[in-house]
């Protein structure tokens, strides 16, 4: 299979040995040729996740998070390349610490392509708003990091950079651990 994008003069194209792919591959090498060919990431990203919505919310309800095995999206943000694309291979349950303000480590461990889990330990004072619908719109554990729908996981972390949060869900299991949709 080969893909070509024309950008005026310019041509990226991946080429594979194989005359097919599943649509997750073929998803992800057209994303890593639009970010090859000088489009923004993010834009990209929500482009594509606001297509793929819109082609599918008959079959999926709101709080769907995608589990599968192919999340080559998180490692291109990592900065893994794959030298046939510039495309990147992922490795689901990587994990990220940062400090909070008072030394309390806060964990965030990518468990899917569009799921991140944000996890701490000292749950004594946390702080949590709603949104209109009572889902949560934030959490903020005692010294942080304050995490809200919008947030850009970079700004805490660069291993997380392009993951923005755009949907917050409490584990009501474990005390302390949510789940963060992202794009």
């Amino acid at each position: 299979m080969k893909i070509t994008i024309e950008v005026y003069a310019d041509k990226f194209t991946y080429e594979s040995k194989h005359d097919s792919m599943d649509m997750s591959e073929l998803t992800d090498k057209l994303y890593g040729l639009c970010i090859a060919a000088g489009y923004c990431p993010e834009t990209v990203g929500e482009c594509f996740y606001d297509k793929g919505r819109e082609a599918t919310e008959h079959l999926f309800s709101e709080d769907n998070v995608d589990h599968d095995d192919d999340n080559s999206m998180i490692d291109w943000m990592k900065g893994k390349e794959d030298t046939h694309s510039g495309v990147y291979d992922p490795e689901v349950g990587e994990s990220v610490v940062v400090k909070s303000r008072y030394g309390d480590e806060r964990k965030f461990t990518i468990i899917a392509k569009n799921c991140v889990e944000y996890s701490f330990k000292d749950v004594e004072h946390v702080g949590c708003s709603l949104n209109e619908d009572s889902s949560l719109h934030s959490v903020d554990p005692n010294g942080g990091p304050y995490i809200a729908i919008g947030t850009n996981l970079g700004d805490v972390h660069k291993e997380l950079e392009c993951l923005t949060v755009t949907k917050i869900k409490a584990d009501t299991n474990k005390a302390g651990t949510y789940y963060l949709t992202v794009k």
